[in-house]
């Protein structure tokens, strides 16, 4: 009989052991008992090094298994197989408690075939699974491995705000198995506020004075405060029990998605840093002034406040004044922002000399220039603090690490930021990766690896490889860790679904994101041009947009004649024969492919529009390639209505089902959805918003055209009050009645696909 030997029934060995039970159970149908005692006779897996478990340190002693070759107090693990009178036994220990997890996990990945991904495990069925001849030593490249879960609302799926404890106990256990170490929660301060000053600063319900509707800044809550206080102090408990780190936010952290409540401003009346642009210019949002002490204080109250309620001092993160502008001089407010670190830095000393602070480099690559990020490094204290250079991939050449000087000289992390917001389909800087990725794993003063997207849970190609080369980057290479990832996830198309990926791959490397300081084409901003077909991009052709346009242009030309095989081979597949994997993941592929076809079809549309202006292309031809973009619009919708992924209606109905929810909240999830920066693809928005736009701009060309009028174009004023009506009827119109009937679209999916295929071979002839 096999058993668990644990040295005694609490912390890590017994969740360790509760885990590999658990797992045992789901791939044999078997129970494992969890004991403390060695009865002597039975086979078991020991949990724990010789440094927690006695029971390891005898067999040590009778040279039984060898010295651990794991180094104390990192995420080293190993695995060691005996045999000691008869019996077997299985040794697994980690260098500190999470390392014994994710030994665990990879006992089950080596020895049962199990895989593991963010939306699920496959554990496959066994009549036993051995124990014996395993020797594994595993040791980490990075000593920093993590991602962020932003604070954005829409879609569950992509956003980390609407997950229940269910679902983020299921997202902590997945970064434990992909050997992750590092989580934070950038989704608002919850009840930090109430907590750090109870005697003036009231839960609020439902309704949230400082929100603005139909924007981002409607902070109005889903579920309650004191609701949401309870979820944030189980998520980060449950996350320290299995050891994971979680940054401290320290200094200037009121933001948009952290906002100053009203009772807080009202009372204590804060004076304010100095601003000089219109961004973030509501006091709720503004950064109190930390020239006064007491000021800077109250910010310190605030982190003190969440180590007490929530956290633990072990690792501080700033961001100093990103994204603020105090003075029009820039000499003038790179000292602020430079003066600013300096204060959030000695007052952190003053209580914790020597824990790690991380420096979020957001603002070096939308305000600084090289010189200024080297100055602000060659003053930084290097055995304490670390550059957390989450923006790696960035498409900007000058702006980046490596000329920030670090390499070789200062301890930072590597970043790969990803997607803004509304980026929620599959893409990456992979060329920049491949290239930039092994200077950081050959700089020993590269600490970590780490994900820093602005949603959650949008690409699983790269919710694999990044875990994967934060532990070896040795799998840099993305076309050589396609066919494993295909391998391990599609247990009954592998072959099939590798020839897809391998299809789709460079369509949706054509998008990734661009610094804000290098946003000199349309393919690397911040979302779909459909998103906002209104705007001047493509309806006033002037010289700075034609010249984005054929950039655009020149960039997707040569690979996307590939979208229509991507299309057939996915309609080719046996729709009513898929697990969920294959399910979501055709339909991302599916999208993305069609993004870059849009992407395509509007850079080419724009430029025959003006050339048919300067009489150099049919009237015909232009009105064709218009209609062809339009059904793609139509058959996109219809492609999303298939997943219920994509539904503001169906996470409408989630909350719901969680939780008591606010009873109005969905004009607050309509308006966070539909906003200007967060339109993405929502099966809703494109009935209610992207649909009825495309009409009022097809009808805008196709008229000039009709008339002949052959001046420049010119986005018309009349947009400005056709928008509002769309927007307002969207507004009007309940999400029931919206909501697309998931049934009737999977049904259709071959077909959409097909003529998905024959619209985009019309786009590109």
């Amino acid at each position: 009989m096999l058993r668990i030997l644990v040295p005694k029934n609490e912390g890590i060995c017994r969740i360790a052991a509760e885990e590999f039970a658990a797992i045992w159970r789901k791939a044999t149908g078997k129970q494992l008992a969890v004991t403390t005692k060695d009865d002597r006779k039975s086979d078991l897996v020991v949990m724990g090094s010789d440094a927690v478990n006695a029971f390891t340190h005898g067999k040590i002693i009778e040279k039984v298994i060898p010295q651990f070759e794991i180094r104390t107090n990192t995420d080293d693990y190993q695995l060691i197989s005996a045999e000691d009178h008869g019996r077997r036994l299985l040794f697994i220990a980690g260098g500190r408690p999470r390392a014994l997890l994710y030994g665990v996990y990879h006992f089950f990945e080596s020895e049962a075939d199990c895989r593991y991904f963010w939306d699920g495990d496959i554990i496959p069925a066994q009549k036993t699974i051995g124990i014996e001849e395993i020797d594994i030593f595993e040791s980490p490249r990075f000593e920093y491995r993590g991602l962020r879960y932003f604070a954005h609302r829409s879609l569950n799926r992509f956003q980390a705000e609407h997950w229940d404890f269910d679902e983020w106990k299921r997202e902590i256990d997945w970064i434990l198995k992909k050997r992750l170490n590092l989580f934070m929660l950038r989704i608002g301060l919850d009840d930090l506020f109430q907590k750090a000053f109870p005697e003036f600063v009231n839960y609020p319900g439902y309704e949230v004075p400082e929100s603005e509707a139909r924007s981002y800044d409607d902070r109005n809550l889903f579920w309650s405060l004191k609701y949401r206080g309870e979820l944030r102090k189980k998520i980060l408990a449950y996350a320290r029990e299995r050891d994971l780190l979680h940054p401290e936010d320290v200094g200037t952290m009121t933001h948009w998605y952290s906002r100053t409540p009203y009772d807080f401003l009202n009372r204590v009346k804060p004076e304010f840093m100095p601003q000089a642009t219109e961004g973030y210019n509501q006091k709720t949002g503004l950064v109190w002034d930390i020239r006064d002490d007491r000021n800077l204080d109250n910010y310190f109250k605030l982190t003190e406040t969440h180590i007490r309620e929530y956290g633990a001092p072990e690792l501080f993160h700033t961001i100093g004044l990103a994204e603020r502008r105090c003075y029009a001089d820039h000499a003038s407010n790179h000292q602020m922002k430079l003066y600013t670190y300096r204060r959030i830095i000695s007052r952190l000393r003053e209580k914790y000399p020597n824990a790690p602070l991380l420096i979020g480099s957001w603002d070096f690559c939308m305000y600084w220039n090289t010189r200024e990020v080297q100055e602000l490094v060659a003053e930084l204290d290097p055995a304490r603090t670390m550059i957390f250079e989450y923006t790696s991939d960035t498409t900007d050449e000058v702006n980046n690490f490596t000329n920030w000087g670090l390499l070789g000289k200062f301890p930072w992390i590597f970043g790969i930021f990803h997607a803004y917001e509304p980026a929620n389909e599959i893409r990456g800087n992979y060329d920049i990766i491949e290239r930039r990725l092994p200077l950081a794993a050959e700089d020993p003063m590269c600490r970590g690896l780490i994900y820093w997207p602005e949603c959650s849970h949008t690409d699983t190609l790269m919710l694999d490889y990044m875990p994967a080369n934060a532990w070896d980057p040795s799998n840099v290479k993305i076309d050589e860790f396609l066919p494993g990832l295909c391998d391990r996830r599609y247990m009954k198309y592998p072959d099939e679904m590798y020839e897809v990926w391998r299809k789709a791959l460079p369509l949706a490397k054509l998008t990734g994101w661009s610094g804000p300081q290098d946003m000199s084409a349309l393919y690397c901003s911040f979302s779909d041009m459909l998103f906002h077909l209104l705007n001047e991009n493509l309806s006033t052709l002037n010289v700075k947009n034609l010249g984005r346009l054929q950039i655009q242009l020149k960039h997707f030309e040569g690979k996307i004649p590939a979208a229509p095989e991507v299309f057939r081979m996915i309609a080719a597949l046996n729709l009513n024969d898929l697990d969920d994997f294959m399910r979501r993941d055709i339909i991302d592929l599916a999208r993305t492919t069609v993004s870059r076809v849009q992407s395509y079809g509007f850079a080419r549309l724009a430029l025959s529009m003006e050339e048919w202006r300067n009489g150099k292309c049919e009237a015909g031809t232009v009105l064709a390639l218009l209609g062809s973009i339009g059904e793609t619009v139509r058959l996109e919708a219809d492609l999303l209505a298939a997943h219920e992924d994509y539904s503001l209606y169906d996470a409408l109905k989630l909350l719901e089902k969680k939780h008591e929810t606010n009873p109005d909240f969905e004009k607050t999830l309509k308006g966070n959805a539909e906003n200007t920066y967060c339109r993405s693809y929502i099966s809703e928005l494109f009935s209610g918003i992207y649909q009825p736009e495309m009409k009022v701009y097809t009808e805008w060309v196709t008229a000039k055209i009709n008339a002949d009028d052959r001046s420049a174009w010119e986005r018309p004023a009349e947009f400005d009050a056709q928008e509002k009506a769309i927007q307002d009827k969207f507004y009007e119109t309940p999400l029931k009645k919206l909501a697309p009937d998931h049934a009737k679209a999977f049904r259709n999916l071959s077909a959409t696909l097909e003529k998905l295929a024959g619209t985009t071979e019309k786009i590109i002839r």
